[in-house]
């Protein structure tokens, strides 16, 4: 009985012993692993700081080549006045042509309309000036010293250019079933300024500024009223892309034959210079509801 006793006693101090080895075991790995993860951390947040993106420094204007500018400039292969230079603007010979501000940085010429446009600078010495154009050809000036030349650039007021006068005309229509209507449409310029970038003769930007236009037409048969509505460009905004509409005039409204769908018109929306237009056909029916298709680009 003492012997089991005995023999017992060394199993269950050995257990303990055991135990105490296993405790400690994992006490050490434990300390070990979470170690390694604020290490880990530590360096993250250093390699963090390292890897920070750079401070953005804005570049500065080259007041002195600016101010080197200021005059009347001469187109050399054409002889023809290209533009005046006075602070930070550049003044064109045209009086429908709105001033334009200018830098310069390092070799670069910036003009602000209404998107910034960069000329690469080839040579600018006190009485020439040479920068490629956008098409990459070489365009040389020369320094004014003629006096009359200010003569093309007297004071003046800037004003927006109207694309029409305000126009009304109408029409009678008979309708495929004989019956008799009467179309109404009237052209009203409106004070919605649209801003669209041509360029001069040397490739430098020009920021036009054009008043669009508000079309109203009218479907009477007889003195009852079946549509009378206005309509501005941005009721075709679902039609026309809108980068292109930013930039258009709603320029004309004309009629067209009426059919068994109803009264039909086509409105045009072209860009100031007239390069690029878009077309769309109203159709009013006889219940007067109205539709667009777009006709033509």
């Amino acid at each position: 009985m003492q012997d089991n006793c005995l023999l017992a006693l060394k199993y269950h101090q050995k257990d303990l012993f055991l135990q105490h080895k296993i405790q400690k075991i994992f006490m050490k790995y434990t300390f070990s692993f979470t170690s390694s993860i604020f290490l880990l951390l530590f360096l993250s947040s250093c390699a963090g700081k390292s890897g920070s993106p750079p401070v953005f420094v804005e570049p500065v204007a080259d007041t002195a080549a600016m101010e080197a500018m200021k005059g009347i400039w001469i187109d050399t292969e054409t002889q023809s006045v290209a533009f005046r230079i006075k602070a930070d603007s550049i003044y064109y010979p045209d009086s429908t042509n709105r001033p334009v501000r200018f830098a310069i940085f390092e070799d670069t010429l910036v003009v602000y309309t209404g998107d910034s446009v960069r000329y690469p600078i080839l040579s600018l010495t006190e009485h020439s000036f040479e920068y490629e154009s956008l098409n990459g050809e070489s365009v040389r000036l020369h320094l004014s010293d003629d006096p009359e030349d200010s003569l093309y650039f007297q004071p003046h007021s800037y004003a927006p250019m109207l694309m029409n006068e305000k126009v009304h005309r109408d029409t009678v229509v008979f309708t495929p079933s004989g019956s008799r209507y009467h179309l109404y449409i009237n052209v009203n310029p409106t004070r919605y300024r649209v801003h669209y970038t041509t360029y001069s003769d040397e490739g430098l930007a020009i920021d036009n500024v054009y008043f669009d236009n508000i079309i109203h037409i009218g479907v009477y048969e007889g003195r009852r009223c079946i549509f009378a509505r206005d309509f501005a460009k941005y009721d075709f905004k679902d039609m026309i892309p809108s980068q292109f509409l930013e930039n258009a005039i709603l320029s004309n409204m004309d009629f067209s034959s009426p059919d068994a769908a109803g009264c039909h018109f086509h409105a045009t929306l072209c860009h100031p210079d007239g390069a690029s237009c878009y077309v769309v056909s109203i159709t009013v029916d006889y219940a007067g509801h109205h539709s667009l298709e777009l006709l033509e680009y």
